[in-house]
């Protein structure tokens, strides 16, 4: 199968897409034939090793010390189950499916596995594979903070870095749970912002949210550049600060504070379970900034990197032609 191989940390011209032998599902496992795929910033931040301040070490001794011990990277997939393995009895071969490896990776591959406990959900009749996999990343990580806070009905909430793939979820999701949603964004990417369901939209360019005198009870910062120590003063009494990103000082800052909830989001097959019914119910909108070919994922590193994109960056697995640049 064709794969995309990250040998040592660098710039999108590190990824090669390669022919690696084909994995066989263990008796636990789901074989899966890749659709669709994603490169998120959490790829390219770890291809990249750009991590935020003081995590270099950490990530070096976990990923690998110079480049990914685990060279085929990507989070999630959506496809078809080719196969299964012998003591697997809740998906057959011919199902649509999206699935999550976590930190294991090994979705930016032809063929994936994933054990059949593991992040495995069905795709509805009606949702494309594109579709479902451009929800997955920003989706798993904006429900699995809103749970957390206890987001509740009549809340007010601030997302700052509203267009990105977590944003452009949080958006959606904050307001299915009834909460009045405040995006922070380019001014650009305003009406996409209040179609998703933003009540207020304040333009980063042309004016900072941490100064206006407005409180609210949860403030998500999704960019990295609105910690805790810059928007406290936004926060209403009992207001709760979700860290989706954090250098290390921020990090173990948050251990102390009762009001700030950082960490990763762990992906499982119950939150692709609600964020595929979400979509069936039409109650959450994709948000496909580009859709490349599989060939092209040095270009969708390279998107990814600029800062800029909008929603999720798709790759399909229907050509995969031979240009891997």
């Amino acid at each position: 199968m064709k794969a995309a191989i990250v040998e040592r940390y660098g710039p999108p011209e590190v990824v090669q897409v390669m022919e690696i032998p084909d994995p066989a599902p263990a008796d636990s496992e789901v074989l899966v034939k890749a659709l669709a795929t994603t490169v998120n910033s959490g790829d390219a931040r770890l291809r990249a090793l750009r991590v935020p301040r003081g995590m270099r070490l950490p990530v070096r001794l976990t990923i690998g010390l110079t480049g990914p011990r685990r060279p085929v990277l990507g989070f999630e997939v959506a496809g078809l189950v080719e196969a299964v393995g012998r003591a697997v009895t809740g998906f057959r071969p011919g199902d649509r499916v999206v699935v999550s490896r976590g930190f294991k990776f090994g979705c930016h591959a032809e063929l994936v596995t994933v054990d059949e406990q593991g992040a495995i959900a069905r795709i509805p009749d009606d949702l494309s594979p594109q579709d479902a996999v451009s929800l997955c990343f920003g989706g798993a990580t904006a429900l699995h903070f809103f749970r957390r806070a206890e987001l509740a009905p009549g809340e007010t909430v601030l997302i700052n870095g509203a267009s990105g793939a977590v944003g452009t979820m949080a958006v959606q999701i904050a307001k299915h749970t009834g909460a009045e949603v405040t995006a922070v964004c380019s001014g650009a990417n305003a009406s996409l912002v209040e179609d998703l369901g933003a009540s207020h939209v304040i333009d980063y360019t042309a004016e900072d949210f941490t100064r206006n005198g407005r409180r609210y009870y949860v403030i998500m910062d999704t960019h990295g550049n609105g910690p805790y120590a810059r928007v406290k003063a936004s926060l209403a009494p009992g207001g709760r600060f979700l860290m989706v990103v954090g250098d290390l000082p921020q990090t173990l800052s948050a251990m102390l504070r009762k009001a700030v909830i950082g960490g990763t989001a762990p992906t499982t097959a119950d939150v692709f379970r609600t964020l595929m019914s979400l979509a069936e119910r039409r109650e959450l909108t994709p948000v496909i900034d580009s859709l490349l070919p599989f060939a092209q994922i040095r270009e969708a590193h390279r998107r990814v990197d600029g800062g800029h994109k909008v929603g999720s960056v798709v790759l399909t697995f229907d050509a995969l032609g031979q240009d891997s640049a």
